[in-house]
């Protein structure tokens, strides 16, 4: 009966999330309200391990014979599994019927088809659907298998459905009803549930040499591992490995990595020889003596705190790139520390062995005191007025359940309401992300949330030092930036782009810090508790042409893609954004206002292109843009110049179009014209 309770309440949280969440996406979104109930439940089921990212791709055409619909996917780069997300929210029928899973399952693996089989002309109205097609099908040869996620704030009692097979590939379906994500969200999920038989894993007991004489505080022991056998822990336990490796977010990436994959591919009988191994400690270890040797026999709690990069590799090279294993062995040192140790010791450990990408300061203590101490400060540092707060929640469902525990009456719920707003509560991922973008990381933000969270915590004293602690001042200024971050959510929400806006709000607040961050007043914001309508003009105009130069910029690439990549951000740091004759008053002095200087190196002639570009309105060139989206005769690139001179035209040219711009801009201009379109 307790645990009823606790669902119902789990699922009154979950639709409150689901309403803000609507309130922070464009209004015109293809099926906003399921997306929004999407993004809810995949961030909890990111938390929870259950995936490792996702990419919003909404779409729906379930009026002709061959339905579809989807709402987001996921394809991690070292994983040989496709996911899709099928949303479906209820309000008043609580069970989610058999049916409708079917349905909405074949309806995601419709997509798939058509994804695979390049049928992606039907596409053409959804920017995000398009590209994730075009991004599965580019994909295609490393996808093996195919995983749909029924996703539902509902209770589904007959989860079964018909596996499948489209384009060779097997095609299962999971449900994630309210219960199971409840339930999941709630489980510990923490390594005292790895538990590891050798002799089942191996036919016999690990050979190890122990450490002698052995020291008061811990247990030692070297041991040589089977390629094979790490391989085989990563396929069952994955991140769950790592829980004290916060640089598991690299996973089989970068240089080192690349010589790990060469070494097993060319030369797997010297990888011993030639990796590091691995370091790793466990809460239990079960030693005998088996034919006169020291061997082990079961481990508890086992965690990776150093090798994680040499994990996923060795993973990567059998399951991704089909390497044989039989000659790859890894050397690994077991330390056995007492659970009163370990706050003390695996911080210690992680930080001091030695490895190939060396940590200097990977502290999960230390990580987890930030937490407590932010928590801390949240309930303690009350803003101007003292009204109400920001409630900082670091696990997730502790916002609900912090309600729920304030009183279950209407007058006590109304009052937990008025002092912790839902509105100002934030949790892990999204501190993350304001402090990220902030600090000149866009690139990363769009990454997503985990990948984001993960580069944060393992970035965060080696910003601030190994002493250093958060403080009043720091969360009164991290607040501030939680608003501006907030606040260009909801202009770019309003400015209704086409699509990629979160990708424009992470690059419009690294640009204004990196521009200007030093000219802000930050603690004016706090006071406030807002930024100024001035502000919001200046979000308003920045984010068309945020969203032009992103487009333009990727060229022919997957656009939500190049967002990840660091080019990209160099690029689009480069942009010279406009700033209007009355500065807000955030700025804490006056800049000049930039002005588009003429280019002397130009004739008369190039000049010519430019002023032909800039003579026609934003609604002109809204119109030529249109035209050039159905027109077979444009190519693509043509097509998003297009795409950036309507976004400057938009913004009254305070941009000018480059030389390079204004050429294609006017090569499709005339063919518009030659086409009879009247502009």
């Amino acid at each position: 009966m307790l645990e009823e309770q606790l669902i119902a309440e789990f699922a009154a949280g979950l639709r409150d999330e689901t309403n803000e969440k609507l309130g922070e996406l464009p209004p015109d979104m293809p099926l906003v309200a399921e997306t929004a109930l999407a993004e809810v439940i995949l961030g909890y089921m990111e938390e929870a391990g259950s995936i490792a990212d996702h990419a919003l791709c909404p779409h729906e055409d379930i009026a002709t014979r061959r339905p579809c619909r989807v709402i987001a996917y996921s394809l991690p780069e070292d994983s040989v599994r496709l996911e899709l997300f099928a949303t479906l929210g209820l309000n008043k029928e609580p069970v989610l019927a058999r049916q409708d899973i079917a349905r909405l399952s074949g309806w995601a693996a419709r997509f798939f088809e058509y994804a695979a089989k390049g049928d992606h002309a039907r596409f053409k109205n959804s920017p995000a659907a398009l590209e994730a097609a075009a991004h599965i099908q580019a994909e295609l040869p490393r996808i093996e298998e195919v995983r749909i996620n029924v996703l539902t704030n509902a209770r589904a009692r007959d989860r079964a459905v018909e596996n499948i097979v489209i384009d060779g590939r097997p095609i299962e379906t999971e449900v994630w009803d309210v219960e199971r994500l409840y339930r999941a969200v709630g489980e510990d999920v923490t390594r005292d549930r790895i538990e590891i038989d050798f002799a089942e894993l191996l036919g016999r007991p690990l050979s190890c040499l122990e450490m002698k004489p052995r020291p008061a505080e811990y247990e030692t022991y070297l041991v040589i591992l089977p390629g094979k056998l790490i391989y085989d822990l990563f396929e069952q336990y994955g991140p769950r490995l790592f829980e004290f490796n916060v640089r598991s977010f690299l996973q089989a990436r970068g240089a080192v990595n690349r010589g790990i994959q060469r070494t097993i591919r060319e030369e797997p009988g010297r990888f011993l020889a030639y990796n590091n191994g691995l370091t790793a400690t466990a809460d239990e270890i079960e030693v005998s003596s088996w034919h006169g040797e020291t061997v082990i026999n079961r481990l508890r709690g086992l965690q990776i705190v150093n090798g994680a990069q040499t994990t996923a590799s060795i993973h990567k090279a059998l399951k991704i790139d089909k390497l044989p294993l039989d000659e790859v062995a890894v050397s690994m040192k077991l330390t056995l520390v007492p659970p009163k140790k370990l706050e003390e010791f695996v911080p210690l450990i992680a930080r001091f062995a030695n490895t190939q990408n060396p940590i200097q300061v990977a502290d999960l203590s230390a990580s987890d005191r930030f937490h407590q101490q932010f928590e801390a400060l949240s309930e303690s540092v009350w803003p101007p007025g003292e009204e109400s707060r920001w409630f900082y929640e670091r696990a997730r469902g502790s916002y609900q359940m912090a309600r729920s525990r304030f009183g279950s009456t209407q007058p006590r719920r109304r009052e937990f309401d008025r002092m912790c707003p839902r509105s100002r509560h934030f949790g892990k991922t999204d501190i993350a992300k304001y402090l990220m973008a902030w600090w000149g990381s866009p690139q990363i933000v769009s990454r997503g949330a985990q990948k984001n969270y993960a580069a944060f915590m393992f970035g965060l004293r080696e910003r601030l030092g190994d002493e250093w602690a958060p403080d009043k001042d720091f969360f009164r200024l991290a607040i501030a930036k939680a608003i501006i971050f907030k606040t260009a959510q909801g202009v770019v929400r309003r400015a209704r782009l086409q699509s990629y806006g979160a990708n424009v709000v992470a690059y419009m607040i690294a640009l204004l810090a990196a521009h200007h961050g030093d000219r802000i007043d930050l603690e004016k914001i706090w006071e406030a508790q807002r930024v100024s309508d001035e502000m919001e003009a200046l979000f308003s105009a920045w984010a068309p042409l945020i969203h032009a130069e992103i487009v333009a910029s990727a060229g022919n690439r997957n656009i939500t893609e190049w967002c990840k990549k660091d080019d990209c951000w160099m690029e689009i740091r480069a942009l010279n954004l406009p700033l209007p004759s009355r500065f807000p008053p955030e700025f804490l002095n006056s800049i000049p206002a930039t002005k588009h200087a003429k280019d002397s190196s130009l004739d008369a002639s190039q000049e010519a292109l430019i002023a032909e570009c800039i003579k026609l309105d934003g609604r002109a060139w809204t119109r030529i843009m249109a035209w050039a989206a159905s027109s077979p005769d444009v190519d693509d690139f043509d097509r998003k110049v297009v795409h950036t001179l309507s976004g400057y035209a938009m913004n009254g040219w305070i941009k000018l179009p480059s030389l390079k711009q204004a050429v294609r801009g006017t090569r499709v201009l005339k063919a518009a014209l030659n086409g009879g379109m009247i502009v």
